[in-house]
Protein backbone atom coordinates (compact mmCIF):
# COMPACT_ATOMS: atom_id res chain seq x y z
CA UNK A 1 0.00 0.00 0.00
CA UNK A 2 1.37 3.41 -0.95
CA UNK A 3 0.19 6.80 0.18
CA UNK A 4 0.97 10.30 -1.07
CA UNK A 5 -0.30 13.73 -0.08
CA UNK A 6 -1.05 16.42 -2.64
CA UNK A 7 -0.10 20.04 -1.94
CA UNK A 8 -3.83 20.78 -1.64
CA UNK A 9 -3.97 18.43 1.35
CA UNK A 10 -5.77 15.52 -0.30
CA UNK A 11 -4.26 12.13 0.61
CA UNK A 12 -4.27 9.38 -2.01
CA UNK A 13 -3.93 5.81 -0.75
CA UNK A 14 -3.28 2.99 -3.21
CA UNK A 15 -4.70 -0.28 -1.90
CA UNK A 16 -5.45 -2.30 -5.03
CA UNK A 17 -3.25 -0.67 -7.72
CA UNK A 18 -6.51 -0.10 -9.67
CA UNK A 19 -7.32 3.34 -8.26
CA UNK A 20 -8.43 5.97 -10.76
CA UNK A 21 -5.75 8.43 -9.60
CA UNK A 22 -2.78 6.07 -10.15
CA UNK A 23 -0.81 6.05 -13.42
CA UNK A 24 2.66 5.18 -14.70
CA UNK A 25 4.86 6.74 -17.36
CA UNK A 26 7.68 5.14 -19.27
CA UNK A 27 9.89 6.59 -22.03
CA UNK A 28 8.70 5.81 -25.56
CA UNK A 29 12.12 4.39 -26.50
CA UNK A 30 11.73 1.77 -23.75
CA UNK A 31 8.35 0.70 -25.15
CA UNK A 32 9.98 0.36 -28.59
CA UNK A 33 12.84 -1.69 -27.08
CA UNK A 34 10.41 -4.00 -25.29
CA UNK A 35 8.40 -4.41 -28.50
CA UNK A 36 11.52 -5.22 -30.53
CA UNK A 37 12.69 -7.75 -27.94
CA UNK A 38 9.25 -9.34 -28.02
CA UNK A 39 9.40 -9.58 -31.83
CA UNK A 40 12.85 -11.20 -31.67
CA UNK A 41 12.09 -13.71 -28.90
CA UNK A 42 8.53 -14.58 -29.89
CA UNK A 43 6.94 -17.04 -27.49
CA UNK A 44 10.15 -17.12 -25.44
CA UNK A 45 9.41 -13.52 -24.38
CA UNK A 46 7.51 -13.95 -21.13
CA UNK A 47 5.42 -11.58 -19.07
CA UNK A 48 8.22 -11.76 -16.50
CA UNK A 49 10.66 -10.47 -19.17
CA UNK A 50 8.28 -7.64 -19.94
CA UNK A 51 7.74 -6.53 -16.35
CA UNK A 52 11.40 -6.92 -15.35
CA UNK A 53 12.40 -4.44 -18.03
CA UNK A 54 9.32 -2.21 -17.74
CA UNK A 55 9.67 -1.78 -13.97
CA UNK A 56 13.28 -0.58 -14.29
CA UNK A 57 12.13 2.51 -16.18
CA UNK A 58 8.58 3.29 -15.05
CA UNK A 59 7.78 6.28 -12.89
CA UNK A 60 4.71 6.51 -10.68
CA UNK A 61 2.19 9.25 -11.45
CA UNK A 62 -0.75 10.40 -9.36
CA UNK A 63 -3.58 12.69 -10.46
CA UNK A 64 -5.18 14.38 -7.48
CA UNK A 65 -8.96 13.87 -7.63
CA UNK A 66 -9.45 17.00 -5.54
CA UNK A 67 -7.43 19.70 -7.37
CA UNK A 68 -6.25 17.97 -10.58
CA UNK A 69 -2.51 18.31 -9.87
CA UNK A 70 -0.25 15.75 -11.52
CA UNK A 71 2.40 14.33 -9.19
CA UNK A 72 5.26 12.57 -11.02
CA UNK A 73 8.09 10.54 -9.55
CA UNK A 74 11.34 12.34 -10.43
CA UNK A 75 13.35 9.20 -11.30
CA UNK A 76 12.33 5.53 -11.35
CA UNK A 77 12.15 4.09 -7.83
CA UNK A 78 13.38 7.37 -6.29
CA UNK A 79 10.27 7.94 -4.18
CA UNK A 80 10.80 11.69 -4.77
CA UNK A 81 8.02 13.56 -6.53
CA UNK A 82 7.33 16.87 -8.27
CA UNK A 83 3.84 18.26 -8.72
CA UNK A 84 2.36 20.17 -11.64
CA UNK A 85 -0.91 22.04 -12.02
CA UNK A 86 -2.77 23.20 -15.13
CA UNK A 87 -1.99 26.89 -15.66
CA UNK A 88 -5.08 27.76 -17.67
Amino acid sequence: MSKISCRCGHVMVSRTMEEDFLYEIIPQKIIVKISNDWDEKGIEFTSEDFFDYYNKFRRDVYKCPSCGRIIIEDEPRSNKFSSYINES
